[in-house]
Order: structure tokens, then C-alpha cells, then sequence
């Protein structure tokens, strides 16, 4: 049995990409321009095929961030699971969830949306905590720049490992769930791999390595 659960977000427990859901309810809301999902879509076919622009794509989707609180933002953050995620949630998500609980191991949401997107999320699924893009504040405000390792892709992996040796396991003790090509590095690392709804590319990869594959239904 696996000593501890990571789950993606995106895809994986949800039918919604939260990075591209947020811009355009900031849209709706007023705070950012309507042409702002010309950049959106860009940044969302490069995810797709794996090949995301980690730099750019960080100034782009901070920018209504910066030089606000926690505190100014939690109410945007909370509209904004309400309205986009809680009736994208996989309700077979939900109860993959609520049995993995009752083996007593923790259970972490790994993503790459910045923590505080995420938080609403992982709080309806109870999750132990958020392992995600921290964003960087000064002075109690946010500045538009994450700290560490950009969590995708091998960062990931790094982000975690290093939370596997916080807690005295490896890798090889953790079980992970993802959807994307962009999973396929934590997928390889992890002792318990599980290919979640996964994109084409994934799905070959994860039949022709012999990963377990679970579909869910909208």
C-alpha cells in the first residue's frame, strides 16, 4: 500500500483547467481585459503539447496579483471554485477520495495552479495539504513571482520528492494520479503510477508501460 496519495487537479479530479478558468472569470468580474484570452488560449495549447513557457506564462497569470493581500484576493479565489470548480468536481473523484482516507495515508494535491487557486479546492476535498506554486509576497503583497521550482513537468517530481524526505519516505512509496503529457515525469518517478482521464499521448504511454488507467464520467 502506498504511504501517501498525490493527486493533479486539473482533468484528474475535476473537468476543468482552473489556469484558464480563472482568467475568464477575472474577465467577467472586470478585473482583467477581454482580450486577455487571446493569451490564454496560446498559453493552453503550449501546455497541451507539453512545452509550456514556464517564465511568460508566470508573469501572464499573476498579473492581477500583484501589489494585492491574501486578504484583498480570497474573495475573487472563492468565487471563483464556486462558479468554475465545485459543479466540475468528478463525482467518481469524490469517492476514489473518500476511500483513500480510510487507509489513514495522507493525501496531497499537487499541481501546477499557484496555491492559492488551488486552496478552495483541496479544502472541499479535504485534502492534508497543497503542494503547488507558492507565490512570492513582500511586504504582505504579492509581487507576480512564484518561489522555487515551477511545479510542472520534472518540477514536480522535485516539489515532490523534497516532500517525500520531509516526511522520511521516497517516491517509491507514493502513489500518483494525473491526466496530462505534462504528468508523465512524476508518473515515471512515483512507485504507484495512475493515468486519470488521460489525454491521448498519456493514455499510449501509460497501456504500452503497464500504469494503471481509471476513466471517469462527466
Amino acid at each position: 500500500m502506498p504511504e501517501v496519495y498525490f493527486f493533479d487537479m486539473d482533468h484528474t479530479l475535476q473537468n476543468n483547467d482552473s489556469d484558464v478558468s480563472w482568467k475568464k472569470f477575472l474577465i467577467e468580474e472586470g478585473v482583467a481585459p477581454p482580450d486577455t484570452m487571446k493569451e490564454v488560449d496560446m498559453f493552453f495549447e503550449q501546455y497541451e503539447r507539453g512545452e509550456l513557457e514556464f517564465d511568460a506564462f508566470v508573469k501572464f497569470q499573476l498579473k492581477e496579483f500583484i501589489g494585492k493581500t491574501p486578504e484583498d484576493m480570497e474573495p475573487l479565489l472563492i468565487s471563483h471554485f464556486e462558479r468554475y470548480s465545485r459543479n466540475k468536481i468528478y463525482s467518481q473523484g469524490v469517492e476514489l477520495v473518500k476511500r483513500l482516507k480510510l487507509n489513514g495515508k495522507p493525501l496531497i494535491l499537487l499541481t501546477a495552479t499557484n496555491k492559492y487557486i488551488a486552496a478552495p479546492f483541496a479544502r472541499f476535498f479535504d485534502m492534508d495539504e497543497v503542494v503547488a506554486n507558492d507565490l512570492e509576497l513582500v511586504d504582505g503583497r504579492f509581487t507576480g513571482n512564484i518561489i522555487g521550482e515551477y511545479c510542472c513537468r520534472s518540477g514536480k517530481v522535485i516539489h515532490a520528492r523534497a516532500w517525500c524526505a520531509r516526511h522520511g519516505l521516497t517516491l517509491e512509496q507514493a502513489e500518483y494520479y494525473g491526466d496530462s503529457v505534462s504528468d508523465m515525469d512524476i508518473l515515471r518517478a512515483v512507485g504507484s503510477p495512475v493515468a486519470v482521464n488521460p489525454a491521448p499521448r498519456l493514455r499510449k504511454t501509460a497501456s504500452a508501460e503497464g500504469w494503471r488507467i481509471i476513466d471517469f464520467e462527466c
